[in-house]
């Protein structure tokens, strides 16, 4: 009898495909799979393909996470499970050698967040100094951010919350410092390029509408290649943001019909509301968070997203607060924002903060996370692969 032995035939996965279904996973596979061959690890550690990773993966709900940062934790929210009523998170454990978050008298972290990357800062505020690190939560990885060279003595300067955004035109990812220098009342940027790792700094023209700003927020937030800051102008309110591809800053008017000089009802003098509104994101737009009122006691809460011009998008009830938008859910009803209290302890106030979950449809507000620690800071950020 005569056997036929079958012949073997080889089968090859076009590279195009096996890219495509790799960028499909989430990060955790991805940094084993680096360990199955040479091509696969050369791939996966590339710039494109991190890009083309992070495109797919901002547009999953599953790849979202809000990180929080306390005094003594860090916890990490899955976007799915954010609008749940009961969300303890998951601990992330951090360890940055030569960086400690906590233990220091005097230092408050903050944070801010782009492309999956998480900026640190950890400011001394009896030193009027600080600290940077850029973090991959989902790599793990991090790099430690030396100081500028060129900064004058913090004693004479006065420094401005940071940014941390992604210049497009670069392909870039830069910590923006701004800075006045008193008496002389100079403005400066410090910008600090990942990709070359290097410092450089920026003297603002003298008809540069920064000149005449005074940078206000608590926090910057980072939109669509620039960082945006409120601010005075000629005592009004106002938006500034810097432009990350030509390194100017710009201004963004608010929207026409928001009242921010309210009357106070007992005396009739005029104040501003410019201590009570935020800014922040909804969706891949940028979102202000408004006290606003004919009156001191008659207030509320407006939400406005800046699409081609701005758009009221909800009016909450004010609760003695305003609240900054952190992220949208998948249907676009419901908004999670980040609350402050201020509580006075003897003759000093302390903030405290929770995370809130706005539904637009019932209008209804529920607690998602509270913490008794006095500081909290959050940021939202997608799975990504860069700074491997």
């Amino acid at each position: 009898m005569r056997i036929c032995k079958a012949r073997r035939r080889s089968f090859t996965i076009p590279n195009d495909l096996i890219e495509d279904i790799l960028s499909r996973l989430p990060v955790k596979s991805l940094m084993r799979f680096k360990c199955v061959s040479k091509a696969w690890h050369t791939l996966i550690s590339s710039r494109q393909f991190a890009k083309s990773h992070f495109q797919r993966a901002s547009q999953n709900p599953s790849c979202m996470n809000v990180l929080v940062f306390t005094d003594n934790r860090v916890l990490s929210l899955g976007y799915e499970a954010l609008f749940q009523t009961s969300v303890h998170g998951q601990p992330v454990d951090v360890d940055f050698q030569g960086f400690p978050l906590w233990g220091e008298e005097y230092v408050e972290t903050n944070l801010a967040s782009c492309n999956g990357l998480v900026c640190i800062e950890l400011y001394n505020r009896r030193k009027r100094t600080s600290e940077y690190l850029v973090w991959n939560p989902s790599t793990k990885s991090y790099k430690n951010i030396p100081r500028p060279t060129s900064t004058p003595d913090s004693k004479s300067c006065w420094f401005y919350r940071f940014g941390f955004g992604y210049d497009y035109s670069t392909d870039d990812h830069k910590i923006v410092r701004p800075y006045q220098i008193f008496p002389f009342d100079i403005k400066r940027i410090e910008i600090f390029s990942l990709k070359t790792f290097t410092w450089k700094t920026i003297l603002v023209d003298v008809d540069n509408i920064y000149n005449c700003s005074l940078p206000l927020t608590p926090k910057t937030t980072y939109c669509n290649g620039a960082i945006y800051w409120s601010a005075l102008k000629y005592g009004k309110p106002s938006i500034i943001y810097f432009d990350l591809a030509e390194e100017l800053f710009h201004e963004l008017p608010w929207p026409e019909s928001v009242l921010y000089c309210v009357r106070d009802g007992s005396s009739g003098k005029c104040f501003y509301t410019t201590g009570l509104w935020e800014l922040g994101i909804f969706g891949e737009h940028l979102c202000l968070s408004v006290c606003t009122g004919e009156s001191r006691k008659n207030l509320c809460v407006q939400l406005w997203v800046m699409k081609e011009s701005w758009t009221r998008l909800a009016t909450i009830p004010y609760l003695g607060t305003c609240l900054r938008p952190m992220c949208v859910s998948k249907n676009g009803e419901k908004v999670l924002m980040r609350e402050t209290q201020v509580k006075c302890v003897g003759i000093t106030g302390e903030c405290y903060y929770k995370l809130v979950e706005w539904n637009l449809t019932d209008h209804t507000c529920t607690s998602i996370l509270c913490d008794p620690n006095p500081r909290m800071e959050a940021a939202t950020y997608v799975e990504s692969l860069y700074l491997q």
